[in-house]
């Protein structure tokens, strides 16, 4: 069933080819090395599999505050495009008093959600550098910086 089917070599960490005799002392030291570098492996893949689901968050983290910060800096541009407009029309007041008010109140909430939203990013990128730094610690290496520049 090739759906069932893992990329791991079928053969990895096998006893060995032949009759098995789990009573034969000569391999021991085989058995025990394999051993080891299983337990190793799945201690690794549970690193890493923590290591992934706090990139992920990062990740997503820093995407909302990418879009939070387009959407402040686009509000910002239409209210510098209509400034510019008042400016040219002093005299009929193009936008007023309430107008201003209340574009600059969503501007401010804008503005209020991207810090919000970069705190977080910053508190997930804190505590993935902290996980990262503890498996460095237990003797694995980790990748360096952005995967995708």
């Amino acid at each position: 069933m090739a759906g069932c089917q893992s990329g791991l070599d079928p053969t990895a960490g096998q006893l060995g080819k032949g009759p098995l005799d789990g009573f034969d002392h000569r391999s021991y030291e085989s058995i025990a090395t394999k051993l080891k570098k299983s337990e190793d492996r799945k201690k690794s893949l549970i690193f890493e599999g923590e290591w992934l689901k706090l990139r992920a968050q990062v990740v997503d983290a820093e995407k909302y505050a990418s879009e939070c910060q387009l959407s402040e800096l686009s509000l910002a541009l239409e209210m510098a495009r209509f400034g510019s407009f008042d400016q040219r029309l002093p005299r009929t007041g193009f936008i007023n008093d309430e107008e201003r008010t209340r574009w600059n109140a969503q501007l401010e909430v804008k503005r209020a959600n991207r810090i919000t939203a970069e705190a977080r990013a910053s508190l997930l990128r804190r505590d993935l550098h902290d996980l990262s730094k503890s498996i460095e610690k237990e003797g694995y290496s980790m990748p360096a910086g952005l995967v995708i520049e």
